[in-house]
């Protein structure tokens, strides 16, 4: 008789509902299943200089409806490896998607008040253009550079998405570890203690020249503003490098980047195109044509995050 009784299940309670700590571990289970299988849909194509272009995935479900973790977990991955993910088509990623986006990185750096353009959708989102009212001009210009070489740690990524695209204007990007290894050779060991100089007195920084991945712990280039080399900072033997000997060096370190043009990838915008790169792996460089009017070139808008670095930059001959 006992068989024919039905019997109550204890994850039910008396209107046939799942607890509501059972309901969420079901919930939870398959938010994972799908988060894996939009990850397993993910596919990283290496580009002929640098880079992988992603393809499979949008951002902006995938922000909305898959593990963030997991997300994390895989970008940090492929970044490592690639050291920079070209997303294409992601028109309907906004400007939350973009700091959401970064902040699975790190922690994104609040913009300066001075770096908030009166367009820019969010005060730590840099907007740039080719025309003032839209965004600030003249941006990244000068010559290659990492990002936030201005600041005692530089940036660990920079993740650039085209509002505008316009119909010529690139983005160069210059992979950092072949140009390691090419001055490595021609000048080391004497360059690993040289540090290049930002900026003059008090306010100055300094950065190795030569440096190890804070992740990767692969050489790598600090490439920026230079106003000065210094040998040996820090130790009792720190010294200026003299002028001459600063524009000789500089030269040489120019020449090096000169031969390494085969490596450029030159990024010409498409209408939702996503740029996420290890900001210390890769140089980039907003060239001339960046800056044509909108009436030639088209009207250029780039949103720019910035996920803040993981501590000063060591030299390779550092403990």
């Amino acid at each position: 008789l006992w068989a024919l009784v039905p019997q109550v299940d204890p994850l039910l309670d008396e209107s046939s509902r799942l607890r509501p700590k059972r309901l969420k571990m079901l919930r939870s289970g398959k938010r994972r299943l799908a988060s894996a299988a939009k990850l397993e849909a993910w596919t990283a194509r290496p580009m002929s200089q640098v880079g992988a272009e992603v393809t499979g995935i949008n951002l902006h479900t995938a922000l909305a409806e898959a593990d963030t973790v997991a997300i994390a977990e895989r970008l940090q991955v492929e970044v490592d490896r690639h050291a920079l993910l070209l997303f294409r088509g992601q028109s309907n990623f906004s400007p939350q998607n973009h700091l959401a986006l970064a902040s699975l990185l790190g922690k994104v750096f609040p913009l300066p008040p001075r770096f908030q353009h009166l367009q820019s959708p969010h005060r730590d989102i840099l907007r740039v253009s080719n025309n003032a009212d839209e965004g600030f001009i003249g941006v990244g210009t000068t010559g290659w550079h990492i990002d936030g070489v201005s600041y005692a740690t530089p940036f660990g990524y920079s993740l650039l998405h085209v509002v505008c695209p316009p119909t010529r204007g690139p983005t160069l990007f210059l992979p950092l570890y072949p140009l390691a290894a090419r001055v490595h050779t021609a000048h080391c060991p004497a360059w690993e203690r040289l540090w290049m100089q930002c900026g003059q007195g008090g306010k100055a920084v300094h950065h190795p020249l030569l440096f190890a991945h804070p992740r990767t712990q692969r050489a790598s280039v600090c490439l920026g503003k230079t106003s000065g080399l210094v040998w040996d900072k820090g130790s009792a033997q720190e010294r200026a490098a003299d002028a001459g000997a600063t524009t000789s060096m500089l030269a040489e370190l120019s020449a090096s980047i000169s031969e390494a043009s085969g490596t450029v990838y030159r990024h010409e915008w498409r209408a939702g195109d996503l740029v996420l790169l290890d900001n210390l792996a890769v140089a980039h460089l907003a060239p001339p044509e960046t800056q044509e009017a909108p009436e030639t070139a088209g009207l250029r808008v780039l949103h720019r995050v910035v996920v803040a670095g993981i501590g000063a930059l060591r030299g390779l001959s550092e403990d």
